[in-house]
């Protein structure tokens, strides 16, 4: 008896598995949270043509897509963008992604003085401080909003805290990966 007991909650564990496949859909998204399209036509706005200076997502209230949150005017500042974040992040007990275009003086080998730069950085914040189900959500659809924005050549910024998003320590991170 106990054999065939075993034996049926293996059929049950593989029809799981299949199912869990099944949902995770053709981005590999675990999570089940769809990408708004957009998404997509703020980014290529933003990327593309520089429309705006951040995009900031979040996941709906329903936990079935991720949104555009709040877009930034083209030309704000990046403290603004900072300001935004805090108020969305709602004190940091909120997690939320964002694309940042991100200007930055470089110094070219062989060139006198700077040049400006203009780079988009992808931005997962996190906080400690959040729900473990939230971050959870989080962290299993961001591959998914990656692959279909084309952030995967970005730098990532993978913030816990609104430290993290430090204007000085992340210009300095982009030039530093910008000297040829």
């Amino acid at each position: 008896m106990e054999a065939l007991g075993l034996d049926a909650s293996l059929r049950l564990s593989k029809v799981n598995v299949l199912t869990n496949v099944l949902k995770m859909g053709r981005f590999g998204l675990a999570s089940g949270v769809k990408i708004d399209p957009s998404c997509k036509n703020a980014y290529d706005l933003l990327h593309n043509k520089h429309q705006h200076s951040y995009i900031i997502f979040k996941i709906d209230k329903n936990d079935t897509a991720i949104v555009v949150e709040k877009v930034g005017d083209k030309g704000a500042p990046y403290s603004e963008f900072v300001e935004e974040m805090k108020k969305a992040v709602d004190g940091g007990k909120e997690c939320r992604y964002a694309a940042v275009d991100v200007e930055v003086q470089v110094q070219r080998q062989g060139t006198e003085g700077g040049s400006k730069l203009n780079k988009v950085i992808f931005v997962q914040y996190c906080p400690d401080e959040a729900p473990v189900r939230r971050r959870m959500l989080y962290a299993s659809s961001v591959r998914a909003l990656k692959s279909t924005l084309g952030l995967e050549s970005l730098m990532q910024v993978q913030a816990s805290d609104l430290s993290d998003l430090d204007e000085r320590a992340i210009k300095h991170d982009l030039v530093s990966s910008q000297r040829t």
